[in-house]
């Protein structure tokens, strides 16, 4: 699509200030959060948080996830114009969106999936790709392959393992890519090195890097920074959150917080403590006094 390596959907991750600070460090594109197609259709506004800025726009597909053809193409005609490309979800293995037949559950009817890429294709002018897993419940990508090609997509991108194994187990990096259109791999990937073994071994296109950028945005660029320098970099993401979203970014920001403080001395009671701050400038200090009084 856009480059070797990307920042993989990460819901209630990949908003546009995780973005931001991703593409600074090397992200050649990202995606949006999942948008439920639903949710388009009836013109919730709670969607436009999702939206990509109008400076990330190029680079910034917008993923979205539903199990009805009519109800995805219509959502995807909706938001086209609003960022790179449509991403059709079919590999999320959470159980609420797997319960109503939409993200990994695709995979258990690949008829469906093959009628909502075919029905998005012709709604759309722009690119479509496929977000998926190896499978369901067993290793079937040859055949969801063949199923995502068949039906028009121009990208695919999977997550080597499957729904059932959620996260748990080392996700499989030796996928059969027969090449017909490019395909990208994801998961377990935390490292540049990792980035290119995992493409030798799946001769894919590319990469997708997700948990493994929470709190440590630099697994794009592969420079580890000095203390001081992950200080500013925690700084400068709280007030990127703040912009975003306000006052709630203190809550929001305890997601990345473990990330951050991973292998630092110390760091469990430092957690304990920050998972209860709900302001701003009180995290930003309690951060500040924390850094430095670290050494190693």
């Amino acid at each position: 699509m856009i480059g070797k390596i990307g920042l993989a959907p990460m819901a209630g991750v990949t908003n546009w200030s995780f973005r931001k600070l991703c593409f600074e460090f090397g992200a050649e594109f990202a995606y949006t959060e999942m948008i439920s197609a639903e949710s388009v259709i009836r013109n919730l506004k709670i969607n436009e948080y999702y939206f990509p800025k109008p400076e990330e726009k190029a680079k910034v597909a917008i993923q979205i996830f539903g199990s009805d053809p009519f109800v995805m193409a219509k959502a995807a005609s909706m938001l086209e114009n609003m960022g790179a490309w449509i991403d059709i979800n079919a590999g999320c293995p959470v159980k609420k969106v797997v319960k109503k037949g939409a993200g990994s559950a695709l995979l258990k009817d690949l008829n469906r999936l093959k009628n909502i890429i075919m029905q998005v294709k012709s709604a759309v002018s722009c690119k479509v790709s496929v977000k998926v897993r190896i499978g369901f419940e067993k290793d079937e990508f040859e055949k969801i392959y063949d199923t995502v090609v068949d039906a028009g997509a121009d990208m695919i991108a999977v997550h080597g393992r499957t729904a059932k194994q959620m996260y748990s187990g080392k996700a499989t990096w030796n996928i059969k890519n027969k090449g017909y259109i490019p395909l990208y791999i994801n998961g377990d990937i935390h490292s540049l090195s990792d980035a290119k073994r995992a493409m030798e071994i799946s001769k894919a296109d590319g990469v997708l890097i997700a948990r493994a950028s929470i709190g440590k945005p630099w697994v794009f660029n592969d420079k580890p920074p000095s203390l001081s320098e992950i200080k500013k970099i925690i700084l400068y993401h709280i007030d990127l959150l703040y912009s975003e979203i306000g006052e709630r970014a203190a809550q929001e920001f305890r997601k990345f917080v473990a990330g951050y403080t991973k292998n630092l001395p110390n760091s469990r009671q430092f957690r304990a403590k920050v998972m209860k701050i709900n302001d701003v400038e009180t995290l930003k200090k309690a951060f500040e006094e924390y850094l430095t009084s670290i050494s190693f």
